[in-house]
């Protein structure tokens, strides 16, 4: 299928391992609305379309907008392939069927030579600012059709430009901890004073991060104790798909 190397680039592999972060600073807080900042600064791109005359023949691709997109998604946004950082298809905007899914529908163009040549999916979201790009090693197919009789649901969200690198993170509590967990506890993963993601304890939350030498830091409310716990001990991001820790206070 296409861009299936742009899929096993995204992902990724997962690792259980655990990271044992030991202390923390304390001080009292309300519940705090912590949330990553998701927007970015990407122009809208000036897509062109291609000169059918200069190709042989086309293939159609029908791309559905992955769930954690639909709901920053407007009639806005664009959609295209490059191949080799060529245009190749008719920027196409979104639309919505009976189920209200998102789609995009590409006609791409290509020659016979176009052969483990570089495939870009790129999609543009107006509301967020950015540009996503997923790259993989293709070549082109001529007269076939992708996500046409099945969904095509390519993680877009993982060709983010704002935060090349993310994660799912999963925070525990250890055994000892000084409080009582509680359902209106809540957890979050920092650089500096910018929320780079939050969530639950024992849920998985994703981390966005922009390179992978950023410095991380666990923050953690607790709705008995009122305030918010600052664990002393950094980690780094992972190109892992999910990283598990028990944090030590």
């Amino acid at each position: 299928m296409i861009l299936v190397a742009a899929l096993t680039m995204a992902w990724g592999c997962s690792s259980d391992d655990e990271e044992k972060l030991e202390g923390s600073t304390f001080i009292a807080s309300e519940k705090p609305k912590w949330l990553a900042n998701l927007i970015g600064n990407d122009d809208k791109p000036q897509w062109e379309a291609p000169d059918p005359l200069k190709y042989e023949s086309s293939m159609f691709i029908m791309v559905k907008l992955e769930q954690r997109l639909v709901g920053v998604s407007t009639d806005d946004d664009m959609m295209t392939v490059l191949i080799n950082g060529e245009c190749r298809a008719v920027p196409a905007v979104r639309q919505i069927d009976n189920f209200n899914s998102y789609y995009f529908v590409l006609k791409v163009r290509g020659n016979s030579n176009d052969r483990d040549v570089s495939f870009s999916l790129c999609y543009y979201c107006a509301m967020l600012h950015q540009l996503f790009i997923l790259t993989g090693k293709e070549s082109f197919a001529a007269e076939r059709t992708y996500g046409v009789e099945e969904d095509f649901i390519p993680p877009m969200f993982k060709g983010n430009t704002k935060f090349p690198i993310q994660f799912k993170q999963l925070i525990h509590l250890p055994e000892n901890a000084p409080f009582n967990q509680s359902k209106d506890d809540r957890v979050a993963v920092f650089v500096g004073d910018e929320c780079r993601g939050q969530g639950e304890p024992d849920y998985p939350f994703y981390v966005f991060c922009t390179n992978e030498n950023e410095t991380l830091q666990v923050r953690y409310y607790s709705a008995e104790k009122g305030g918010i716990y600052t664990l002393k001990q950094t980690m780094v991001p992972t190109k892992d798909e999910e990283r598990e820790s028990t944090i030590a206070f």
